[in-house]
């Protein structure tokens, strides 16, 4: 679906709602005429250190698809998400189409109120669908060549009607530190960090729809989940109860599911 333009009254509507975006912050605008539309200020620029030292750790670990790709901010972090956003979109892939680009800020499509993480920590009624959709969008956009920066469940918007509206958030790009399929596989590991131990679906459903995401993905991005599994499958020795945190709680469920995952594979063939 194509947004409508922004009209020179959208534009006044929201340089006036100008308080509640900048200062790098993010907010949704209501126009006279294209409606709902959301506000992004540009971030302030980025120190790289961090990002350097997460890189080596992946180097350490052997595992490349760890890399964090920098966070640049100003006005290049702004440039890149923009570029990103309209080469996705371009692509076919569900992201907000970008309205209007200023020197300190650009206005996107508004997709909807919530988000897949905020669903699955409610019990949305369509919560297991939902994740269903979202594995099976990230194996399309994997099928088209491209993929998502941070396939975090926080990153991926559902519409008023229950559905899976599109993608958010590109800041940052992993094709600038690591080859597609390490992207890729990087986004499976995201996608399962920040979703499996709250999907409201039986174990083996979930795994049988891993098992069918990774037979559909391309080749190169298989292997290289695969070797991601082999890499993380020792810490579902993590606890489960979640007085010890929601990161080690998601982080142990992911790496059952990479276990369990590598045993599938390794079983023969009836």
């Amino acid at each position: 679906m194509t947004a409508p333009a922004l009209s020179p009254q959208d534009l006044q509507a929201i340089a006036s709602a100008a308080s509640q975006w900048r200062g790098g912050n993010v907010a949704v605008v209501q126009t006279p005429h294209a409606g709902r539309v959301v506000v992004k200020s540009m971030r302030a620029p980025r120190h790289p250190a961090r990002y350097r030292l997460l890189g080596a750790l992946a180097g350490l670990l052997g595992a490349p698809y760890l890399k964090t790709a920098p966070l640049l901010g100003g006005a290049a972090g702004q440039a890149l998400e923009v570029r990103r956003l309209r080469a996705l979109h371009a692509a076919g892939v569900r992201v907000p189409q970008v309205l209007h680009v200023a020197p300190d800020h650009f206005v996107m499509q508004w997709l909807g109120p919530g988000d897949l993480a905020a669903a699955l920590r409610q019990r949305h009624p369509q919560a297991a669908a939902l994740w269903r959709e979202g594995g099976e969008a990230l194996t399309r956009i994997h099928c088209a060549g491209q993929c998502l920066s941070q396939a975090f469940a926080r990153n991926m918007i559902v519409s008023e009607t229950g559905t899976l509206a599109g993608m958010i958030d590109f800041e940052d790009d992993p094709l600038q530190v690591m080859p597609l399929a390490d992207a890729q596989a990087r986004n499976w590991l995201d996608y399962l960090h920040s979703t499996l131990w709250l999907a409201p679906l039986p174990q083996a459903e979930a795994d049988a729809c891993l098992d069918a995401w990774m037979q559909a993905a391309p080749a190169a991005t298989r292997a290289r989940f695969t070797h991601a599994c082999q890499r993380l499958a020792w810490l579902r020795a993590l606890p489960t109860h979640r007085r010890w945190g929601r990161d080690t709680v998601s982080l142990q469920a992911a790496a059952a599911a990479a276990h369990r995952f590598l045993g599938r594979q390794a079983a023969p063939s009836a």
